[in-house]
C-alpha cells in the first residue's frame, strides 16, 4: 500500500521528535549512563516509552479529528474546549501507562500517587506536555492546508482558463468582431432601433465572457444580466414558440460567485430540454439568501438528444466546484417521468 506524502511527513516528523528526544535523554541522564544505575534502566526507558505513546495519541487526535474541524477563525473556542479534551486523554494514557502498567511490571510510581492534591498536580503536568503535540501537529495541519489550498487556487485558475478557451475557440480576433459589431450597431441605431439592441446585448454577451469573466468570481448581477441575455437571444431565436419561465427570488446585492458558473445549468436546459411547448414549460429558479444561492431547473428531456450528467462539461462543472468550496455545496440531479430535474447550491 503506497502512503500518501501527507502520512509520509508526519511519520518522518514523528521519527525526528523520537531522535531528538532520546538524544536529549541521553546527554541529561535521564535514560542511559545513570551514576548510581546500570548504564541503561529498563524502568526510566519504559516511562520514557509510554510518554511518547500518549504525545503521539494526542498528535494524531488532533490532526485527524480536532485541529479539521475547529482549527478556524470561527470556532476558536470550540478547539479551545477540545484542548481540555486532549489533556485528560492524555493525563487518562499517561496514568494507565506509567501508574498501573509500569507499577505491575516494575513496582514503580512515576509520580507519588499519596502527595496532597496529586490530582490537580497530575492534570497541570499533562496540560503542560500536551501543549507540545497539539502545537506540533497544529502546525503541520496549518501547513498541509496551506499547500493544499494554493495547490487548488492554481487548479481553480488551470479550469477557469479551459473554460474560457472553450467558450472561445469559435472566435477569431475579438477587437475586430467587437469593432463590427459596434459598427452595425451605429448604423442601425436610427432606421433600426430594435436590431441596434440587439446588436449591443450580443456585443454586451461577448465582452462578458471574453474579457470581463477573465476574474474567478463576478458580481452575481452581471451573471444574473449575463444569463437574461442568453435567455433573451434563445428567445428571439425560438420567436413566439419559447417557453422558460425565469424566476429571481431574494436581493441581487455585492454578492460574489465564480464567473461563469451558473451558465452551466441555462445552457444545458436550453440546448437539452424542450422549451418550445407552452403546456411543460421549463423552469428556472435562483434563491438568494444572507449566506447561500440556489439555482433549480426543470425541463421535459428532448428524446433526440443525448442528455444528463455524462458530459464533459457536467464533470468540469463538479471538478470546479469540489475546488472551489470542498464539501460546503450540494449539486443533485434526478429524471422522473422524463422530466429532468437540477438543483445546486453553494455558500455566499
Amino acid at each position: 500500500m503506497r502512503l500518501s506524502k501527507e502520512l509520509k511527513y508526519n511519520i518522518v516528523f514523528a521519527l525526528l521528535i523520537m531522535v531528538v528526544s532520546v538524544t536529549w535523554g541521553y546527554s541529561n541522564d535521564v535514560i542511559f549512563n545513570q551514576p548510581t544505575e546500570k548504564w541503561f534502566k529498563p524502568a526510566a526507558f519504559l516511562l520514557f516509552t509510554t510518554m511518547h505513546i500518549a504525545f503521539f495519541s494526542v498528535y494524531a487526535l488532533n490532526y485527524l479529528v480536532f485541529a479539521p474541524r475547529f482549527l478556524k477563525p470561527n470556532t476558536i473556542l470550540q478547539y479551545c474546549l477540545s484542548f481540555v479534551f486532549m489533556v485528560l486523554c492524555f493525563a487518562g494514557i499517561r496514568f494507565f501507562l506509567e501508574e498501573v502498567l509500569v507499577y505491575s511490571l516494575f513496582d514503580f510510581h512515576n509520580y507519588n500517587l499519596d502527595r496532597p492534591n496529586i490530582v490537580m498536580i497530575y492534570l497541570t503536568d499533562s496540560a503542560v506536555y500536551t501543549i507540545r503535540p497539539c502545537l506540533y501537529s497544529s502546525l503541520m495541519f496549518l501547513f498541509f492546508r496551506f499547500n493544499e489550498n494554493k495547490s487548488k487556487m492554481h487548479q481553480i485558475q488551470l479550469q477557469h482558463q479551459d473554460a474560457q478557451m472553450a467558450m472561445l475557440k469559435s472566435q477569431i480576433s475579438p477587437h475586430f468582431l467587437f469593432n463590427t459589431l459596434n459598427g452595425f450597431y451605429s448604423d442601425l441605431y436610427e432606421d433600426k432601433p430594435e436590431t441596434a439592441d440587439d446588436i449591443l446585448k450580443l456585443s454586451n454577451l461577448l465582452r462578458y465572457v471574453t474579457y470581463d469573466a477573465k476574474e474567478n468570481y463576478m458580481p452575481l448581477d452581471k451573471e444574473i444580466a449575463f444569463i437574461k441575455d442568453y435567455l433573451y437571444f434563445y428567445k428571439k431565436r425560438y420567436e413566439d414558440e419559447f417557453y422558460v419561465d425565469f424566476e429571481i427570488k431574494g436581493s441581487v446585492g455585492g454578492q460574489k460567485i465564480p464567473a461563469l458558473l451558473l451558465i452551466h445549468f441555462i445552457e444545458n436546459l436550453c440546448k437539452h430540454g424542450i422549451i418550445n411547448d407552452a403546456s411543460k414549460p421549463a423552469k428556472i429558479e435562483i434563491n438568494i439568501n444572507q449566506h447561500s444561492l440556489e439555482i433549480k431547473t426543470e425541463n421535459v428531456i428532448n428524446p433526440s438528444e443525448n442528455y444528463m450528467d455524462k458530459g464533459i462539461g457536467t464533470k468540469n462543472i463538479k471538478k470546479r466546484l469540489d475546488l472551489l468550496f470542498g464539501d460546503q455545496y450540494t449539486l443533485h440531479s434526478e429524471t422522473i417521468n422524463d422530466i429532468y430535474y437540477s438543483q445546486l447550491k453553494l455558500p455566499l
